[in-house]
């Protein structure tokens, strides 16, 4: 409030515990003078503030208000519903039967589903403040996108000439691909709907596109018997990266457009 920045060895000593002091000391103590300015400025009228306020309230109407007005948890619980139904759909489907996926694929899937529900619950929190925490969330949707592909190391069926020949394999793969998608998007969506954000960040997209990577990757492990990695990489893993490199695109343009 004096516009000097406290120091001394208390002051060293409580800045190696506590995280959040280490954000207003960092950097010459940037964001702690800033605040400190801003502290003392003239406090804006509360007036304009409630009517402000209550005019954001107002528009707070329809069904997207309504599921992102729910508790975290319920909100978290409806988007694990949703892959529950979709992977029970599959598995009544039995396009591929349990006892012929294996011990590694089978683990694997647990595994994803696991991962799932993470980034789920990472995805509708609210927005970390602490750089560390905003960290975790990257790493975490990077660690979506790119786990499906454990399922390279599952025992692979032996090549026949036919997997290769021509638009045969182009077309299993786009099959997959769109199958995949258009059915994990409704998660991607259901996201973007809990998202209490007054703007979707970047995070939550990530974290979405992650979702939709394991998603497919599971509907995809009891819809399509194949087994071959050449197929997996083109019709399976790639939409990871198809959702990653839309999402980063509209990021990016979104940013050039502010």
């Amino acid at each position: 409030m004096t516009g000097g920045v406290p120091s001394g060895p208390s002051v060293a000593e409580h800045l190696k515990g506590c995280p959040h002091c280490s954000e207003l000391f960092a950097h010459d103590a940037k964001l702690g003078q800033r605040l400190a300015d801003d502290a003392l400025r003239k406090p804006a009228d509360v007036t304009e503030q409630l009517v402000a306020t209550e005019s954001l309230i107002a528009e707070e109407r329809g069904l997207r208000a309504f599921l992102r007005s729910r508790s975290t948890r319920l909100r978290w619980a409806s988007s694990l519903t949703l892959v529950a139904v979709l992977l029970v759909r599959e598995l009544l489907r039995k396009r591929v039967p349990l006892r012929e996926l294996g011990t590694t694929r089978m683990v694997a899937g647990l595994l994803l589903f696991g991962l799932l529900a993470l980034v789920a619950h990472s995805a509708l929190r609210p927005l970390p403040i602490e750089r560390r925490a905003a960290r975790f969330r990257s790493v975490l949707a990077l660690i979506a996108w790119c786990l499906p592909c454990v399922l390279w190391f599952a025992p692979e069926a032996p090549l026949r000439i036919e997997d290769f020949s021509g638009s045969g394999f182009v077309l299993r793969s786009l099959t997959c691909f769109g199958y995949g998608s258009a059915l994990a998007a409704p998660s991607f969506a259901l996201l973007w709907a809990f998202d209490r954000g007054e703007r979707v960040s970047f995070q939550v997209w990530a974290l979405a596109a992650g979702m939709v990577a394991l998603l497919s990757s599971l509907i995809l492990l009891v819809h399509c018997p194949s087994t071959q990695r050449a197929h997996l990489i083109a019709g399976h893993f790639s939409i990871g990266l198809a959702w990653f490199l839309a999402v980063s695109s509209v990021g990016w343009w979104q940013t050039r457009v502010r």
